[in-house]
């Protein structure tokens, strides 16, 4: 079979040609991989991969220090043998550049081959692959390598959301999905099937359980037996829990937050499962009910000690209820310094006045505060950029210059007759030139980097406003899982001092409260 045309440069790394005996120095890496059976019948063989990669290292003049040959491995991660001991190599120094045959040879995953990319560039290797005819050694090559790459992942992506689908649709139509069939059935052609002895000890466990209301006394009961789960071990508490709440048992199959009615048969009737589950629930409920009722937790620290202040609860005597939160510094002594001086604080007074510092926020006043400041802020950053982008335009005229420079003298040594010596000193300032201009692309991309990241700091008050007004007219009729929900959204901390009003951090606000 007649081999594919490779297109390469006639320029070899160092500047050195086919036919220079300087190249023959240059010592690469091949890298060979092949995941499956099916690609070593399709043309990616780990013999094919090898005969044309020698094949072009043989035309370039290059070295071969080393062949990495990776069998029946993925691509999608870097949990190869070969492959790390590649990485190795590059860190020390040992090789000038890895070839492989296609992109995908190497990796799959966009964010593994940047890191390698990096540890290349770190290290001065170069990379080379045949197929799409890519060369690090250009800013073209680079460009062109990343978006191949990124496509090399999109198919991956694509087949894995294929499999998704293909999964969602068994489970649509009530089919077995694969793994460890749950406790209570066998897998027998894909399908499960009920477990004779299994089913009998799932009957007992909802029995017992609507009779006690307990699932450790459940757990008691069947070890007390001498019943034992699948690995041999005593039932726990856990396990029995697990397989209460299990929709499967009632012939449902769950696939996420969806369920279907289910092709296997059923261990429990949908009456039992259903009183089960109220057991449950008025269990949680129960529960709940004494705790407290503190909707600020996990936002809200101590301002004299910086510890988090946590709700908390205690009954009086008379039996009526006290909330609280309570500084952690209290919890255990051991592990902080200093115990808070204040470490008790009404529940519903740290309310009020965290409401209250909201509404301050959202009226027009306090919008306008806002929006004052906003323009200040927007300002300064303005100011910046300006300086920023004329620091950039000198970046830029300067790489101008240096690309006409060394553009003539490229002109010249095609133009004139040279001795050796002028020659070398020619190509020495080329090569000047081409440092200067990898220092200035270098500088122009941490300026307009810069820049980028200014404009980003830019505010504008719609988005604070939106959520301040969406507090201020929803604030009476919240419950406390929507007033969690609008704090995950609008805030980052609440600290709480003595002597001084509390502050808030605003999420929207963040550029603007960092300031010094």
């Amino acid at each position: 079979m007649a081999q594919k045309k490779v297109t390469v440069s006639p320029i070899a790394p160092g500047g050195a040609g086919p036919g220079d005996a300087a190249s023959i120095q240059f010592p690469v890496s091949l890298y060979i991989r092949v995941s499956t059976d099916r690609q070593a019948k399709e043309g990616d063989s780990l013999e094919e991969q090898e005969s044309e990669l020698k094949k072009f290292c043989d035309y370039r003049n290059f070295q071969i220090r080393k062949i990495f040959i990776e069998r029946g491995k993925s691509g999608g991660n870097t949990n190869r043998p070969e492959y790390q001991k590649l990485v190795k190599d590059i860190e020390s120094g040992k090789i000038k550049a890895v070839v492989v045959k296609k992109l995908d040879r190497l990796s799959r995953s966009l964010l593994d081959f940047e890191a390698l990319m990096l540890k290349m560039q770190e290290n001065d290797v170069e990379f080379m692959s045949l197929r799409e005819n890519f060369d690090t050694t250009t800013a073209m090559g680079k460009a062109m390598l990343r978006v191949a790459l990124v496509f090399a992942q999109l198919e991956r992506e694509q087949t894995a959301e294929r499999i998704k689908d293909v999964i969602a649709y068994r489970a649509s139509q009530g089919l077995y999905n694969g793994g460890i069939p749950a406790y209570g059935y066998d897998n027998v052609e894909k399908q499960l099937v009920p477990h004779k002895q299994e089913k009998k000890i799932i009957e007992f466990i909802f029995d017992t359980f609507l009779h006690s209301k307990s699932t450790t006394v459940v757990a008691k009961e069947l070890n007390a037996m001498g019943s034992r789960n699948r690995t041999g071990s005593l039932w726990d508490k856990r396990q029995i829990q697990k397989i209460l709440k299990r929709s499967l048992y009632v012939g449902l199959v769950q696939l996420h937050d969806q369920s279907f009615e289910g092709a296997h048969q059923p261990l429990v009737s949908k009456l039992k499962f259903d009183q089960v589950q109220e057991v449950f629930t008025e269990k949680t409920f129960n529960a709940r009910s004494g705790r407290s009722r503190g909707f600020l937790r996990g936002y809200i620290r101590c301002g004299d000690c910086g510890q988090a202040l946590c709700p908390n609860y205690t009954r009086k005597k008379n039996g009526k209820m006290y909330y609280y939160y309570r500084c952690v510094s209290t919890l255990n002594s051991i592990t902080h310094n200093r115990l808070c001086s204040r470490p008790y604080l009404p529940i519903e007074d740290v309310h009020d006045k965290v409401t209250k510092t909201f509404l301050e926020y959202a009226s027009e006043q306090g919008l306008r505060r806002i929006q004052k400041d906003m323009e200040s802020h927007n300002e300064r950053i303005q100011k910046e950029m300006s300086l920023y982008q004329a620091e950039l335009t000198r970046l830029q005229n300067n790489l101008a210059l240096i690309n006409q420079k060394k553009e003539r003298y490229l002109d010249s040594l095609v133009t004139h007759d040279f001795s050796p010596s002028e020659r070398k000193k020619i190509n020495d300032k080329i090569d000047e030139f081409s440092l200067e201009e990898k220092q200035l692309e270098a500088a122009i991309y941490r300026q307009k980097f810069d820049i980028q990241e200014r404009q980003e700091s830019l505010l504008t008050i719609q988005p604070f406003k939106n959520v301040m007004v969406k507090f201020k007219l929803n604030r009476e009729v919240m419950n406390e899982k929507e007033l969690k929900g609008w704090l995950k959204e609008a805030v980052d901390t609440i600290t709480l001092f003595s002597e001084k009003p509390l502050k808030i951090h605003f999420k929207h606000l963040r550029a603007l409260q960092n300031m010094p």
